[in-house]
């Protein structure tokens, strides 16, 4: 009798997968079946393709070759919404959250049609999933108030609120504690109960061993093993990682000897730190440890000139208290933050300007750049390195983690500094990586430089550094050299105090004062304050002249507003995905010239024309977004190059000004209720349309995603290039309907009349508050920007004021609405270290 055996069942099918860059082979041929009930570990050196597996399952990365198959069904290539729908949820080593989105917003974007709740009731549904997960995050808050740990335990919470068949998880550990890291593998084997299945990607080979069943290592984009973890030791996995034995992974340390004194603090204190005596020699390396959030970070800023700290600070026995960051690195002092992206590197220059970028005055001999010199001083800092990268001129992003930190370490290199501080040395670097890094930190050491490292690796500390000053409460707790520096003693001084931070409720109050929109782009605040200031103009302007209130003047005005509603309304759906529309003004012009052949007919006629009129805003949205998605034009020279051509085309119908209105047409169209013009009645009820549909519709959280972060809003789901599509179009249509309401105020068709507009609308959204770098911005607030500019224009000849002055005055608003957000950030810079 046969007795059947099951067999395991498979979730997740990679065949055949390849991927080529521009000279660059990311993938070859690579194969990946992951089976329900399991977690199977997917292993490399950064640079071998990882991430890039992981993408192309998840739909954010397009292959070139192969086949993918997710609940059944092959094909080539997968679209992130697709695969979240089809159950697969994953969590990305930079979380893929937009960063004006709310994390409500987020949450919804990330969820699949299966589980989301609707939006009246997504508020009260998430709060209620992060308190049964245990997760302590404000759901209102905006994404971007997130510290790097929020922002993974709300994908992490996403991805869990998904349900899914297979879970991918890039990195998950890298900004979580220990605790947070046992909470998530308590999850992932919750998730493993229920029949799914688990792809986990690290450089934590422990972690590996802790929870993997399975693993395929790769190198260089190919397969070089797989099997099961058991069948491996931790060694036998580190040299398939990175094709030889690390028994050097550490170089060896030299012995005492007398060292001289380069940086000193006695007294020193901070935020999140208090009394640190401290000091660092030539030719040692110092760590920072501590259990996070117990100062070590904030002094080590501090050290740097990055945060402010009070107390006695000596550099080569010179006095530097009160040290900024630019005296600290005219001093000598460098510094390498943790976060390689954000604050370290330059992301879009090359890897020859990363390196030169601060020593640029070394390449200027004779006041100007010596090309041979740069190239000089690039080669010799990046000597020894082993920098991974095509040519110098590569963009510093496209390379691999360990070779971003290797250029870093390499810049730091130039000038000769006497201090290098640095954060997370190997933070997101592969085992190889880390053993050349180390290599290079010795040395530097080794010529006589004190090298300060903060790492929350305690092997690390312990198997690179000369001496480990432990910290615990904002104080330190230990200092361990010799026999006594060893992990076992870092950890056990780091836990002795169960306090994470001795920050006050003055600087609490500070941190938390970042959470959602600067009050600058809050829409609410903003069209309240506009409003108000409409109003006093108004009351001043009536005081000097009463009749600027009769019906008269209002309707005019307010019937003039209208048209300005409508253009910022244009403008704002395109700023909002992080573009800008300059056609918007000869849109405005061809409209109100193609009304103008309908105007002398019937109301009917007239209908026509109107239609004919959004027909061709539609046509033209449509090619500047076709422009802009398909060809990858910038969105300034595709609208600049459409608004000639539509301009173009607005004189060639009409070469003079022609088609007058008829008169009962003309009284028709200025129907006005209870005193408002209807046009007017029409421009509000669309602005209020829009403000409800960009906050609670899924194309207005995709509008705002895709301006946000494009590259985000992709992993997200989003389909950036149709919201940016539909952007356009929708802004043709309501610069058509600008150009209606136009023709009911001229009542005559004009080429020439409108082109003035196109500025008219940067100019309300600016005012409005409406982020010109895209993903935020409130339509009320740019209807009350209009209003305000049209009373500015209206109110100018009732005060004995010359019409040039509105240009004047819209020009002192628009400074103001510059200026205001930059001194907010710059005093937040100034009280709140980063």
């Amino acid at each position: 009798m046969n007795e059947t055996v099951d067999q395991p069942v498979p979730l997740l099918t990679l065949s055949g997968i390849g991927k080529q860059y521009p000279g660059v082979r990311a993938l070859d041929d690579v194969d990946v079946t992951v089976y329900a009930g399991e977690v199977h570990a997917i292993l490399g050196e950064n640079g071998a393709g990882k991430s890039t597996l992981v993408g192309i399952a998840a739909g954010s990365v397009v292959p070139n070759t192969g086949t993918i198959d997710l609940g059944g069904e092959p094909r080539p290539r997968m679209h992130p919404r697709e695969a979240r729908e089809r159950g697969l949820a994953i969590v990305y080593q930079v979380p893929a959250l937009a960063p004006s989105l709310t994390v409500v917003d987020a949450m919804l974007l990330l969820l699949p049609d299966s589980v989301r709740p609707p939006r009246r009731a997504a508020t009260t549904w998430t709060a209620e999933l992060f308190a049964r997960l245990g997760l302590e995050v404000d759901v209102r808050q905006r994404v971007s108030a997130l510290s790097q740990r929020e922002a993974h335990l709300v994908e992490i919470a996403a991805a869990l609120a998904s349900e899914p068949k297979v879970l991918v998880l890039d990195e998950p550990t890298e900004a979580l504690g220990a605790d947070e890291t046992e909470w998530l593998f308590g999850q992932v084997r919750g998730l493993l109960a229920t029949g799914s299945a688990v792809v986990y990607i690290t450089h934590r080979i422990p972690e590996v061993m802790e929870i993997a069943e399975r693993m395929t290592v790769l190198r260089d984009g190919r397969v070089v093993g797989r099997g099961r973890v058991s069948d491996y030791d931790a060694d036998e996995i580190v040299e398939l990682i990175v094709g030889r034995s690390l028994e050097t992974t550490f170089p060896d340390k030299p012995d005492g000897g007398d060292r001289p004194l380069v940086l000193a603090a006695s007294g020193y204190s901070g935020r999140a730190f208090r009394d640190v005596d401290f000091t660092a020699r030539g030719g040692e390396i110092v760590g920072l440890a501590g259990v996070e959030g117990n100062g070590q970070r904030e002094f080590m800023k501090a050290l740097a000139g990055v945060a402010r700290g009070t107390g006695s600070l000596t550099l080569a026995g010179r006095d530097v208290s009160g040290l900024t960051s630019k005296r600290a690195a005219a001093a000598g002092i460098v510094y390498l933050p943790g976060d390689r992206l954000g604050e370290a590197m330059f992301g879009q220059l090359s890897v020859r300007e990363n390196v030169i970028a601060p020593n640029i005055s070394l390449a200027m001999p004779a006041g100007v750049v010596s090309p041979r010199t740069e190239n000089a001083l690039v080669h010799e800092a990046i000597g020894g390195l082993a920098v991974k990268t095509p040519t110098l001129e590569t963009p510093i992003t496209s390379l691999s983690g360990g070779s971003q930190q290797k250029v870093l370490l390499a810049r730091a290199r130039l000038g000769s500094p006497a201090v290098l501080l640095v954060e997370d040395p190997t933070q997101g670097v592969d085992a190889g990586a880390r053993v050349e890094i180390y290599a290079f930190l010795r040395a530097m050491a080794d010529d006589g430089m004190a090298v300060v490292i903060l790492s929350t690796d305690a092997v690390e500390l312990e198997g690179l550094c000369d001496r480990v000053v432990v910290f615990s409460r904002g104080r330190v707790q230990a200092e361990l050299e010799g026999d006594t520096l060893t992990e076992r003693r870092i950890t056990g001084a780091a836990v002795l105090s169960t306090e994470t931070s001795i920050n006050d409720d003055a600087d609490a109050g500070e941190l938390t004062s970042k959470k959602g929109l600067p009050f600058y782009q809050r829409g609410e605040v903003q069209t309240v304050s506009l409003l108000i200031i409409t109003f006093a103009l108004v009351f001043v302007t009536a005081g000097v002249a009463p009749s600027f209130l009769s019906p008269l003047s209002i309707g005019q005005l307010l019937a003039a507003a209208a048209i300005l509603i409508l253009v910022g309304l244009a403008q704002l759906a395109v700023v909002i995905t992080g573009g800008i529309d300059l056609s918007i003004g000869s849109v405005v012009a061809l409209s109100a010239v193609i009304v103008s052949f309908f105007g002398g007919g019937g109301p009917g006629l007239l209908v026509v024309g109107i239609a004919i009129a959004i027909v061709a805003g539609v046509v033209v949205g449509l090619i500047n977004g076709l422009l802009v998605t398909r060809l990858g034009m910038p969105p300034v020279i595709a609208t600049l190059v459409s608004s000639i051509a539509v301009l173009g085309t607005a004189q060639l119908l009409r070469p003079k000004p022609g088609g007058q209105a008829s008169a009962d047409l003309m009284t028709a169209l200025g129907t006005a209720v209870a005193g408002i013009p209807l046009v007017l009645v029409v421009a509000v009820v669309i602005a209020v349309l829009l403000w409800l549909g960009l906050n609670n519709t899924a194309v207005g959280r995709g509008f705002r995603a895709a301006g946000s972060d494009a590259v985000k809003a992709n992993r997200m789901g989003v389909d950036v290039p149709r919201m940016r599509l539909l952007a356009t179009v929708a802004s043709g249509v309501l610069a058509s309907i600008a150009g209606v309401v136009l023709f009911t105020k001229t009542g005559i068709g004009d080429a020439g009349v409108g082109q003035a507009l196109t500025l008219t609308s940067v100019t309300a959204i600016v005012i409005a508050g409406v982020s010109i770098f895209g993903g935020s911005g409130s339509a009320l607030a740019v209807a009350a920007a209009a209003i305000l500019l049209q009373t500015i224009t209206s109110s100018l000849p009732f005060l004995n004021v010359d019409l040039s002055w509105q240009y004047w005055l819209q020009g002192i608003f628009v400074l103001v609405a510059a200026v205001l957000p930059m001194a907010v950030r710059l005093r937040r810079r100034r009280r709140i270290p980063r």
